[in-house]
């Protein structure tokens, strides 16, 4: 019993140092932001009253019933008053009245109403209308997968911001290290007598200034890890821990990279099916002045004391031509059909826009990638020079300013050297987000 229980307690305790050791990488983090991303959910919501659009286009085609009913109440019986003067002769004028009134009905009315509609021709109205509804689907659909690039576009960025402050952090934390630890050459020279007091004084004053960085690094780190927790949807304070990497160099041609841009990017596909739904909807405008013809069949009901039959049934076609409405419904249809146009504009200044941000991209990914290497470079070139001039400080052949130059440089080095693995890297997405492969 006592080994199962120490199982237990072992493995629950590895579960917790897995988890605590556990890095997220980027994947993680865009399946955790579209999830939390409340941009996309107000996509979904307008994906759903697309469709509902859609529904109405279609239903408005299909047979329709009304009922209506009524119950009036009258302040006093209507009556008709009947001349009856023209029989008032010979011996029934002393008997028939000069008049009389008859009353037509009661002093309450009910009426009741079914009908069954039908449109059978519409000049294509319904036809185009149904068509506009689709298109404004597919463009919101595309709309939203528009989101869903610049969603994950804005996660590798928060992303790469946090690792790039993450490594920021280190170097002010190793850039203090090394000046502790000249800081205590240098005091230890004072003592023998090796250095003067100056030296000591401006060791104190970097190691000040180191620690300042460190403060600084450390808030940074803090400000992109809040910011990277707000876009997964999670509490601003929440640890970030997260999985470092480098991408390979883009190696496909600006030519494909444009081309594939044209096929995939959703902004082309959106503008396009608004246009072509603007156009539906134009035709559906100008079809509202043919002909529109329907069919019906009613059943009223009347109560009213006269009728013998008091329920009336009815069926038949009618038919509806605005022949001149002063050029109303040609203005509405040329007013949309100018809208199309507008739409149809905004996606060619799109494919211009795409093609530039697809040569930004490329170049900020070539002048990452050759920054890189010589960031490498300069790294190796920078930490023996700092050898170098300590050496020879300690032999009396350097001043401190060497050295301290030295070390900054060093830490210059290292920032110069994560940075343009970072640019690099986040060039690559953006290559990607701007071919739509993201």
């Amino acid at each position: 019993m006592k080994r199962t229980v120490f199982s237990l307690a072992w493995l629950a305790l590895a579960g917790s140092l897995s988890a605590t050791a556990y890095a997220e990488s980027l994947e993680d983090a865009w399946q955790a932001a579209l999830s939390a991303s409340r941009p996309l959910r107000a996509d979904h919501y307008r994906i759903e009253a697309a469709r509902e659009d859609v529904r109405a286009a279609e239903a408005a085609g299909r047979p329709k019933l009304d009922l209506q009913g009524s119950w009036t109440a009258l302040d006093h019986e209507p009556r008709a008053r009947v001349d009856l003067s023209p029989f008032r002769r010979g011996p029934l004028a002393a008997v028939v009245p000069g008049s009389l009134e008859v009353p037509l009905a009661d002093n309450s009315l009910a009426l009741a109403q079914a009908k069954v509609s039908l449109p059978v021709y519409t000049s294509g109205r319904l036809d185009a209308l149904r068509d506009a509804a689709r298109l404004a689907e597919a463009a919101i659909a595309h709309g939203t997968d528009r989101t869903r690039l610049d969603v994950k576009l804005q996660v590798a960025e928060t992303y790469f911001a946090v690792l790039r402050a993450q490594e920021a952090r280190q170097v002010a934390a190793q850039y203090l290290d090394s000046l502790t630890a000249y800081r205590r050459d240098v005091g230890n020279f004072h003592s023998q007598g090796l250095v003067p007091r100056g030296d000591v004084l401006g060791a104190d004053v970097a190691l000040a200034d180191a620690r300042q960085k460190v403060i600084a690094a450390d808030e940074a780190f803090r400000v992109a890890s809040a910011a990277y927790n707000r876009l997964l949807g999670r509490p601003f304070d929440q640890p970030v821990r997260l999985d470092d990497r480098s991408l390979p160099r883009e190696t496909r041609r600006y030519e494909d990279l444009v081309q594939l841009a044209g096929e995939r990017r959703p902004e082309l596909a959106a503008l396009s099916a608004r246009s072509q739904a603007l156009q539906a909807r134009s035709r559906s405008v100008r079809a509202e002045g043919g002909p529109q013809v329907g069919v019906f069949a009613s059943y009223q009901y009347l109560d009213h004391p006269a009728l013998v039959k008091k329920g009336i049934a009815a069926a038949g076609i009618g038919v509806e031509w605005a022949v001149f409405d002063s050029g109303l419904t040609r203005a509405r249809a040329a007013s949309v059909a100018r809208e199309a146009e507008a739409a149809q504009e905004e996606r060619d200044d799109a494919e211009s826009l795409i093609r530039l941000d697809v040569r930004q991209a490329l170049s900020q990914e070539n002048d990452a990638a050759e920054r890189l290497k010589v960031a490498e470079a300069a790294l190796a070139s920078a930490d023996e020079y700092l050898l170098i001039q300590r050496d020879r400080y300690a032999n009396g052949l350097a001043s401190q300013t060497e050295v301290l130059t030295a070390e900054a440089r060093r830490a210059e080095s290292r920032r110069n050297l994560f940075n343009a693995r970072y640019d690099h890297a986040l060039a690559v997405y953006r290559i990607r987000r701007a071919t739509g492969e993201l």
